[in-house]
């Protein structure tokens, strides 16, 4: 199984000294805005700063609402702004994309944290040791051999890093079940990538990294496909959705989805009602919470 890959978010230290930084911390509620341009940040860190518009909500703005809990008003003023600062562009039907992400973004192997974890140690060990011996040998003799011994555990470490990177790069070609029935998918739906290719390791990720069914991988090639959209970028927005929710089952996929039917379904019939109705309903909701804390 290849190494799972961590992603974080690095803020320039002059984040909030950017011209339109302050501006839109200067607009009356600006200080929840600049939240919602972080939390847009840091949904896109793993679609190389691309939002993607699914179809789950009625429109984009409300989508990435629902996606990063905040008001559909306050998200709204915020994307206006993003587009009107040249912040954020469409990149395609459906996508945005915040320009800036790309430089923003910090990323390595779990197996690359180990070492850099373990090499830091080993480099205060080594200065522990030399410290003990301090009283008995002259420090220009320790500073040469400190150094030395650190040379030493880098390049260890660096072959080791080497044979699993190599042993990772043999297990990711090794042809599964599950890698089959993604591929044959994707083909099936319209789209011919390479089984050797990045854009295909990225999504059988979710599968080997991430824990996902690989039902649920097909299942989001198939409603992709249904909407028109035959790209794995598009797939991957749909995962990244689904991963957000810790849905990893095609159980928990079609409750998701029955549920957003469901929410959608009354939306519409709350919508039919006179404003005699919809009183009427209100009040009795209200009613019935009031009796509820009673």
């Amino acid at each position: 199984m290849s190494d799972k890959r961590y992603f974080w978010l690095k803020l320039p230290e002059n984040f909030f000294s950017r011209k339109e930084i302050k501006a839109l911390r200067r607009i009356a509620g600006g200080d929840t805005y600049t939240v919602i341009y972080l939390k847009m940040l840091l949904k896109s860190l793993q679609t190389d700063g691309k939002l993607y518009f699914e179809g789950v909500s009625s429109n984009f703005i409300e989508e990435i609402a629902l996606d990063i809990d905040e008001e559909y008003e306050n998200v709204q003023v915020t994307v206006n702004y993003l587009h009107n600062k040249g912040l954020l562009v469409d990149s395609g039907t459906d996508e945005v994309e915040l320009v800036s992400m790309k430089n923003m973004v910090g990323s390595e192997s779990s197996s690359t944290e180990r070492k850099r974890r373990q090499r830091e140690r080993e480099r205060q060990l080594v200065s522990s040791k030399t410290n003990e011996r301090d009283i008995v040998t002259p420090r220009s003799r320790l500073g040469h051999v400190e150094k030395e011994i650190e040379i030493e555990i880098d390049k260890e470490l660096d072959i080791e890093t080497e044979r699993e990177q190599e042993t990772d790069n043999k297990q990711s070609s090794v042809v599964t079940p599950a890698k089959t029935q993604l591929l044959n998918s994707l083909q099936d739906n319209g789209i011919f990538i390479s089984p050797n290719s990045v854009a295909f390791d990225n999504l059988i990720a979710f599968h080997e990294q991430d824990g996902m069914e690989i039902e649920v991988l097909l299942k989001a090639i198939e409603v992709a496909s249904a909407a028109g959209k035959n790209s794995v970028s598009y797939i991957n927005g749909i995962l990244n959705n689904k991963l957000s929710k810790n849905i990893m089952t095609l159980e928990q996929y079609e409750k998701d989805e029955k549920n957003w039917q469901d929410n959608q379904s009354n939306r519409q019939a709350e919508s039919d009602l006179t404003p005699e109705q919809a009183k009427w309903l209100a009040d009795r909701q209200r009613k019935r919470e009031q009796h509820a804390t009673s």
